[in-house]
Formats: C-alpha cells, sequence, structure tokens
C-alpha cells in the first residue's frame, strides 16, 4: 500500500512538474538593454492624483485632458481611467490578446467621450549626440458598435492616433517646441491598426544626458469604447550616429514596386492548375513575386490570391505542394500569352526601328509601373530619410541580436506608406543591413515575411515615423520552427488539409512560448518518461 502511495504521489508530482515548465516558459520574459525602468510594468504601481481610478505603473507619469477639448477631438475630453491589469483578473480569451510579457499590462481608457492621454518617464545617463530607439507597443481597443456581440471598429481612420517623442527633461506635456515628436500615427498610415497591436518606433538623437520619453495616444470621439492596451515599453542605444548605421549606404534608393528576376514562366497541368512545390528558403511573398507575372497580378495582390486559395495557412513547409492557380481556372490564361505574343510578333515589319525589341517587349510586363521615375524625383535632395532592415537568427529568443547571432537569408522586408507598398528587399544574409533610401519624412511600416519554416521572435511589424536627414535600422529576429508536420505531397486536390498539418509552433507576437528551447522540452520528454515509469510501477505493485 504505501508502494501504490508513493508511485500515486509521484506520478502527480511528474504532472505537476508538466504544468509548471510549461507555463513558467510561457510566461517568461525577454531580456533585452532596455533602459526604461519598469518598461514591462512588472515592478510595481501605485495610485496618482490621489484617485483610485488612476492606477500607474511606478517609474511613469500619466497625463491627461480632463474637461477640455483638444484639436480635432468632437466634443470635450474627460479624465479617462487607467489600470494595470494582472493577467490572472482577465479573461482566458483576452489573456493572449493584451499580454505581451509577463503578467501585468495597462490599460488607459474612456467611455462615451473622446480622450487624450499619455505616459512619460525621465531616463538618465543617455549620451548627448547619440541614437535613442522608443519601441512602444500599444493595443487600440476603440470600439465604434456592436454586433452579434462582435466589435466594430471606427470608420473613421483618424479617429484614434498614436505618437512618441522625447525631450529635455522639465518640459511641459504638449509642448511642441520642446518635445521631437514623431508626428501622428493613426489607421490612415499603419494598417492594421484598430483592433490590433502594433509596434510603434521613433528615434531620436539625445540632446543632453537627462531626458524625457513620451508616449501618446488620443481617441476624437465619444464612442462606446476608447481604450489602449500597453505592454513591454523599451528605450535602446541604437549607438553611433545616423551617418554611422547607414550600413554603408550603398543601397539603391526604394523602389515603387519591388522587381526581383522571376522565375521560369510555369506551365499549368492539362486541368489549368498550377502547382507550386515549396523550396528551401522560399516564402508566401517570394514566391507571390516568382508567380505574379503568370496570374496577371502585382506581387501584392498575387500574396493574398495564394495565401486564399491554400486556405491561408499560418506556415509552409518544404516539399508542401502549393496551389498558384486552381483546376480549370487558369487554363484560359497561359494559352492567351502566346496568343498574343504570335499576334504582336507580326507587328516589327510595320515598325523596322524596333526590329527584334518588340519581341522581348511583348512578353514582359513589368516594365509597366515605370520604377525608374521615382528614383529620379527622389534622388536630388540630399535631406531625404532611410530605413536600414534586416533579419537575424534570435537563437537565445530574446528579441535583441547579440554577439554570434547570423544574419538570415531568404527573409522578404516589405516597406510601406499610407497601406501602399513602396519597396520590398529579399535578404541574403550576407550584405545587410540593407537600406531603404530617398524616403520622404512620412510613416511608414517595415514587415517582414519569414523564410520557409521560420517565425519571428520580434514584432513582425514596425510602425516607423521618419523625419528627414535621419536613418531608422529595423531588425527583424527570427528562429527556426522546432516542429512542422509533415505533408502529403502525392495529392494536389484537397489544399484545405495543408493548413492544419502545419501551424504546431505559432509566432505569437506577444512573445508566450516563444522561449520553448530545446532545454525544456527535453525537461518536458524525461518527465513524460518518468510518468510512464511511474505507471508500470503501480501496476506492479
Amino acid at each position: 500500500m504505501e508502494k501504490k502511495n508513493f508511485v500515486r504521489w509521484l506520478i502527480m508530482g511528474i504532472v505537476f512538474g508538466l504544468v509548471v515548465v510549461f507555463t513558467s516558459s510561457a510566461f517568461a520574459q525577454d531580456q533585452g538593454p532596455n533602459l526604461l525602468v519598469n518598461g514591462g510594468f512588472e515592478q510595481g504601481h501605485h495610485k496618482q492624483d490621489g484617485a483610485a481610478e488612476l492606477t500607474v505603473p511606478d517609474g511613469w507619469t500619466l497625463h491627461y485632458v480632463d474637461n477640455a477639448s483638444f484639436p480635432g477631438s468632437n466634443g470635450i475630453a474627460y479624465r479617462p481611467e487607467s489600470v494595470v491589469w494582472y493577467i490572472e483578473d482577465a479573461p482566458m480569451d483576452e489573456r493572449s490578446l493584451f499580454f505581451r510579457d509577463g503578467a501585468y499590462a495597462v490599460k488607459v481608457f474612456k467611455g462615451w467621450a473622446p480622450m487624450y492621454s499619455a505616459l512619460s518617464q525621465n531616463v538618465n545617463n543617455l549620451v548627448p549626440g547619440k541614437r535613442y530607439r522608443l519601441v512602444a507597443p500599444i493595443y487600440i481597443d476603440i470600439v465604434e458598435n456592436y454586433e452579434n456581440g462582435q466589435k466594430i471598429a471606427p470608420g473613421k481612420l483618424d479617429a484614434g492616433q498614436v505618437r512618441l517623442g522625447a525631450s529635455p527633461q522639465g518640459a511641459a506635456w504638449r509642448d511642441e517646441g520642446a518635445i521631437s515628436y514623431s508626428g501622428w500615427w493613426n489607421a490612415g498610415n499603419v494598417n492594421p491598426f484598430y483592433l490590433a497591436y502594433p509596434v510603434f518606433v521613433h528615434e531620436f538623437t539625445a540632446t543632453q544626458p537627462n531626458m524625457t520619453v513620451w508616449v501618446e495616444f488620443a481617441a476624437k470621439e465619444a464612442y462606446r469604447n476608447n481604450a489602449f492596451f500597453m505592454d513591454t515599453f523599451g528605450l535602446y542605444e541604437i549607438g553611433g550616429t545616423a551617418a554611422s548605421s547607414s550600413g554603408g549606404g550603398n543601397a539603391a534608393p526604394a523602389q515603387p514596386l519591388p522587381s526581383p528576376t522571376p522565375g521560369p514562366t510555369p506551365t499549368p497541368r492539362a486541368d489549368g492548375a498550377i502547382i507550386h512545390v515549396v523550396q528551401p528558403g522560399d516564402s508566401f511573398w517570394t514566391i507571390a513575386i516568382r508567380y505574379a507575372p503568370a496570374l496577371n497580378m502585382t506581387p501584392e495582390e498575387a500574396l493574398p490570391h495564394i495565401r486564399e486559395i491554400n486556405n491561408d495557412p499560418a506556415f509552409i513547409a518544404t516539399g508542401q505542394e502549393l496551389f498558384i492557380a486552381l483546376p480549370n481556372a487558369a487554363a484560359a490564361e497561359p494559352t492567351a500569352v502566346p496568343a498574343e505574343a504570335e499576334t504582336t510578333a507580326e507587328e516589327p515589319t510595320a515598325a523596322a526601328e524596333e526590329g527584334s525589341e518588340s519581341e522581348t517587349t511583348a512578353e514582359e510586363p513589368t516594365p509597366e509601373p515605370e520604377p525608374t521615375a521615382v528614383p529620379e524625383a527622389a534622388q536630388p535632395a540630399a535631406n531625404l530619410g532611410t530605413v536600414c532592415v534586416a533579419a537575424y537568427m534570435d537563437n537565445n529568443s530574446d528579441g535583441a541580436q547579440d554577439t554570434g547571432e547570423a544574419l538570415v537569408a531568404d527573409a522578404a522586408i516589405t516597406l510601406s506608406r499610407a497601406g501602399n507598398t513602396v519597396a520590398t528587399y529579399v535578404s541574403d544574409g550576407v550584405s545587410e543591413p540593407y537600406c531603404f533610401e530617398g524616403l520622404e519624412a512620412d510613416n511608414y511600416q517595415v514587415q517582414i515575411f519569414p523564410p520557409a519554416n521560420f517565425g519571428t521572435t520580434t514584432a513582425d511589424s514596425w510602425a516607423v515615423a521618419l523625419t528627414e536627414g535621419i536613418v531608422v535600422p529595423v531588425a527583424f529576429g527570427v528562429q527556426e520552427q522546432q516542429a512542422v508536420a509533415a505533408v502529403d505531397s502525392t495529392t494536389t486536390e484537397a489544399p484545405a488539409a495543408e493548413p492544419t498539418a502545419v501551424p504546431a509552433a505559432p509566432a505569437d507576437e506577444g512573445g508566450l512560448f516563444s522561449n520553448l528551447g530545446p532545454i525544456i522540452i527535453g525537461a518536458a520528454v524525461v518527465l513524460v518518461l518518468l510518468a510512464g515509469i511511474g505507471v508500470v510501477l503501480l501496476r506492479r505493485g
């Protein structure tokens, strides 16, 4: 009897150990050279201004407009409420939505009235002349209405807005002359913005050792819910000056459309379907670029098309078969192109000046966007901005490129402005950082499409406020997925089964489960084996 009780307790302990292993890994914090105090909001909080409704994380100050309007507001703004929300108090379906890291997140909110608020922190011991990056992930939970229990985002693009800033200590909030602001982000220049968790980034040069950083957020309308959730703010020294961080400055000016050399023209099957077998290094973006001409689409149009007809899989695996065109859908398109080529091939006789060149231009649709017009217009200005990008192997999942973490090839990185793709670059793992130069001062979105079988350990999309003459570096951490299900490559008629077989290792933006490394998985395997031994002993007893 004592032996049976011992074995039972052993099994219970092993099960508890499994729970502790996976729970602790889920809430492990990514550490980095963060210069902010209590940037993750885990080190305590307090009541501000003697108000029970204003709970603020230690080290931070909350600012707000009360009983007054502000520029653009549709009515009077009133003091918001703020909480430092403990994850155990949140509903289960909201824990992965609002908490990016650790057990606490900040929520600032006001219903049925406009609101304008900010969080600030004084930082010391900065190096004048050095470049610093302020990073603020913010979930914009602005709800205009509800339909069938679902949140409806505002129809107005500028109903909500966010901006970041830095100033010498002692500057008053909203002092436009003293605070170096990023400019406002809203749904017109960041997509997605509402009911999403974009990461806002602002670069600035320290003008003195002691400065203040500002994170501002506003809702202009008296909607049912105006709320902003925040977690894991960061301030990082970039190192060097803008000139020294440009990666050599040898990159070509940004193009309005990507212009890589496409692969050979695909040959459809008898039923009209076009199939692509995923190769090492493939990503959805590189596949879209390759097949866009065959689909008579731009790469931006081909990307969602290919994802949709394959049931929008979260990941792709080497050897997996993807539909580029469904059966009986693309059969007419490949035959139409040669027919046009035949008719145009007879026309050179009427235009002797063209000669054989007309035959090649009839087969190449890529020159139509005329990408040379934009670089020529951008080159004369010497004070335009630059965004330099890179992807690296984040071996320890800490969200920072450490010594020995190599660059990664075959990552597609896009630069967007006002919802439109400005430029695209596919990394080679050698020459990065690659710099998009000649950019006008504006708000941009930088997004990565990792190589096949890879997920991101950092945010996969960054909002960048670009001002004249500055260089903004953006580095994405990636890591190979630990588990990829085998894909049956013997059939091409049922793509619906593929998406459910692959996404065994989710790339969560908030970093939850991003620290599951080989050590944790190995510990779990050992615990499971011990549990099996315990069951055998229990039966023998």
